[in-house]
């Protein structure tokens, strides 16, 4: 997770040097004081049911994307940046804007859930830092890909109950000495595709979000700054109890002409202790933008509470 980038100058848009080369550099105990997102909320009528189905959140991201790429420019739907001035909210949504290191893409900025309201479904978008610049663009193609997708994403049409934009500048970092953590995940949490499954254990998904984290703070104008090789080291001395329940289901790729791709993962709750406090930031921030892999996906969204010690 080091700042060193093989993009050359040639290739490299004003929106990607500003992420290659970021404003700030911050620790990891300062980011979630300035971590910003916002969250478009979408209530669909009569579809709580809808929430059940792990590949529900794919399909509203395909919906939601062929919605944005109707209003793209044609260097951004054939993957190479948009010369528009503001560029066209496909790009910086969809298309990958570089590599922070040769193995680190930086992460496309937006997660999606879904969950139950009452009879009703909350269909909730959620885009990060200056990428919400086009967070009308993303509500508009929302409601576009929810009403309209083609296939339609809940199998038939929505009714759209109410719409609302919800704006967060922070994320609370609970106090470590209030006892073990409750991490837990509302839709599965995966480490890899296939059939070959097992939860990886703690070190993992620590390293999972430190990566996360650091790319999706780059559209926080911001570099983070800590010994992620000591923080994955500690979370081995952690103690770590699961009660997790394996999910598996197919995708369909659009991209692959309908090919079905299978997934899995984990729903359910881990409780950890421990010296918690140099992974607190990185749990607490996980909430916002999900663990583990296929997060643009819906997977691995969690909450996160403290147990009484």
């Amino acid at each position: 997770m080091t700042s060193t980038c093989s993009e050359s100058a040639g290739d490299r848009s004003p929106l990607m040097v500003r992420l290659l080369e970021p404003a700030d550099t911050v620790p990891l105990s300062a980011l979630p004081a300035g971590w910003f997102h916002q969250r478009v909320e979408v209530l669909v009528a009569d579809r709580a049911a809808a929430a059940a189905d792990p590949a529900l959140t794919g399909r509203l991201r395909g919906a939601w994307g062929r919605a944005l790429m109707r209003g793209a420019s044609d260097p951004a739907l054939a993957g190479r940046p948009c010369r528009w001035e503001p560029p066209c909210a496909f790009d910086p949504l969809f298309r990958e804007q570089g590599r922070i290191t040769t193995r680190l893409s930086i992460p496309r900025p937006y997660v999606l859930a879904a969950r139950p309201m009452g009879g009703d479904l909350l269909v909730v978008l959620t885009v990060f830092g200056f990428a919400c610049d086009w967070i009308e663009a993303a509500a508009d193609a929302l409601v576009a890909g929810l009403r309209h997708g083609e296939p339609a994403p809940l199998g038939g049409p929505a009714t759209l109950l109410g719409r609302r934009l919800v704006t967060a500048d922070t994320v609370t970092v609970p106090a470590a000495e209030t006892g073990p953590a409750l991490l837990t995940f509302h839709t599965p949490v995966a480490f890899r595709d296939g059939n070959d499954l097992r939860f990886p254990g703690l070190r993992t998904l620590v390293s999972s979000l430190g990566n996360r984290v650091s790319g999706l703070a780059r559209w926080q104008d911001t570099a983070v700054a800590t010994d992620w090789k000591t923080i994955a080291e500690h979370a081995e001395t952690l103690t770590l109890e699961g009660d997790l329940t394996e999910r598996r289901w197919q995708r369909r790729s659009n991209r692959q002409d309908g090919r079905a791709i299978p997934l899995g993962g984990w729903l359910g709750r881990l409780v950890i202790g421990g010296d918690l406090a140099p992974i607190l930031p990185l749990l607490a921030l996980g909430t916002t933008c999900h663990a583990g892999s296929h997060t643009t996906l819906g997977l691995g969204a969690c909450t996160l509470t403290m147990a009484a010690g």
